[in-house]
């Protein structure tokens, strides 16, 4: 099983877009993917239509009511763990010893799915820090890291990289980025061209790759999130849908061998 958190320190990037096709596209090609929407806004819950009023969610997960198992959705996509407003109050709920067996919780219990799913995507919030950051870092294989080109993303890579350092040294040594993947990207414009080299200057400094496919911006994207359905159900001959079907492929070939 791959556990890949979809991660960025800046909002606006695609991360729930790409968790969702990461998730959908890889079910629709018979992966067994499981996605987990660890972002209190729960875009990725709503986006499988999910109810996370009426359902469970991380929370009850962290909270106790639940394991793992219990939590876990059946939709027409795939398999979701929902999330919702209340993730946002774990950061109070567990101090001292309680807070590194918390850190280590979804690590464990997710183990324990090995030999159900192949692929386990967490769709993470845009905010880097404290116990959800954790979390997400601890648990992971690598991270894939949506990126758009404007002038504000080396300071959520920043934020990222501190927080990367951070957790190989206090639980999880072996955490890598996979790579980031360009989003709302268009190779014509001259300032794209410009922070695309930065981008691939980061990489480079992370021992990471940039992902030769990037995603072109299109409505379809908003509309199929709308209608709850997965952009390769939605809108299959898109330019989106073809990017992250290219995306996926240099996923599956991990480390780009």
């Amino acid at each position: 099983m791959r556990i890949s958190t979809i991660i960025n320190g800046k909002g606006g990037v695609g991360k729930t877009t790409t968790a969702h096709a990461l998730a959908t596209g890889l079910d629709k090609s018979k992966h067994k993917t499981l996605a987990i929407d660890y972002d209190p806004q729960g875009n990725l819950s709503y986006a499988f239509g999910v109810d996370v009023n009426n359902t469970p969610t991380m929370y009850h997960v962290f909270s106790g009511d639940i394991t793992l198992q219990e939590a876990i959705q059946h939709t027409r996509q795939g398999d979701i763990i929902a999330g919702n407003g209340f993730l946002g109050q774990l950061e109070a709920m567990f101090s001292g010893p309680a807070y590194l067996r918390c850190i280590r919780k979804l690590g464990e219990q997710l183990q324990q799915l090995g030999r159900e799913y192949t692929h386990v995507f967490i769709d993470y919030q845009p905010l880097i820090g404290g116990i959800l950051t954790t979390q997400a870092l601890a648990c992971a294989d690598d991270l894939v890291v949506p990126v758009s080109v404007d002038t504000f993303t080396i300071q959520g890579l920043a934020k990222l990289q501190g927080a990367l350092k951070d957790i190989r040294e206090m639980i999880n040594p072996p955490i890598k980025i996979d790579g980031l993947l360009l989003t709302r990207h268009n190779p014509r414009t001259i300032i794209s061209g410009d922070l695309s080299d930065n981008m691939r200057k980061w990489a480079e400094s992370e021992q990471t790759r940039v992902y030769q496919a990037f995603i072109r911006e299109s409505v379809v994207v908003k509309e199929a999130q709308a209608s709850k359905e997965s952009l390769f159900e939605y809108a299959p001959q898109s330019n989106p849908a073809a990017d992250y079907l290219a995306f996926i492929h240099e996923y599956l070939n991990q480390g780009g061998e």
